[in-house]
């Protein structure tokens, strides 16, 4: 039987949603049955959505546009407030639900960074979760999501490909 756990890889470093990825797979080798909502980012074809559809035992879904626009007053804000609102409909019901024993909510601190999804109703459904893992990325993570989880890493970026003028690349980035 799984143990309610609750983790959390935030900072600015890459590496948050990779090592997020890595736990969904090690779920997946002990037969789990696993959801990803993914807020924010809106790429369908990058490596870990081409791997890890494959399986029939991860349901996956996207609930975001791409990038934020950086002004909070853009038009555009209010299509990625909806989609977000979705997605975090999503979660909620994931989280409330025993079908699941891996729960996987990618860009979710950065969702709620941007204040395009509520904080208090997610902290309220990781508390009342049945027992199952719970992982959370993105950036500026709140301190009530860090005093909550078990565990929590913060990423820290020491130096950047792309920086230093390298692409986005399938394998690295996609």
């Amino acid at each position: 039987m799984t143990q309610k756990r609750v983790l959390l890889f935030t900072g600015n470093g890459k590496g948050k949603s990779t090592a997020a990825f890595g736990m969904l797979s090690r779920a997946l080798g002990h037969g789990m049955k696993a959801r990803v909502i993914q807020f924010v980012k809106a790429q369908e074809g990058v490596g870990e959505v081409l791997f890890f559809t494959r399986f029939e035992d991860v349901e996956w879904d996207h609930y975001g546009k791409g990038f934020l626009p950086t002004n909070p007053d853009s038009p555009m804000m209010e299509k990625h407030k909806q989609a977000a609102e979705f997605g975090f409909e999503e979660a909620l019901d994931a989280l409330a639900s025993d079908e699941y024993d891996f729960v996987l909510l990618d860009e979710v601190c950065f969702a709620l960074s941007k204040e395009i999804i509520p904080l208090e109703p997610l902290i309220e459904a990781i508390v009342n979760a049945s027992d199952k893992i719970i992982v959370l990325t993105g950036r500026n993570a709140p301190q009530a999501l860090i005093d909550l989880a078990d565990t929590v890493t913060e990423m820290r970026m020491v130096k950047h490909g792309y920086e230093q003028g390298l692409l986005s690349q399938a394998g690295v980035e996609e």
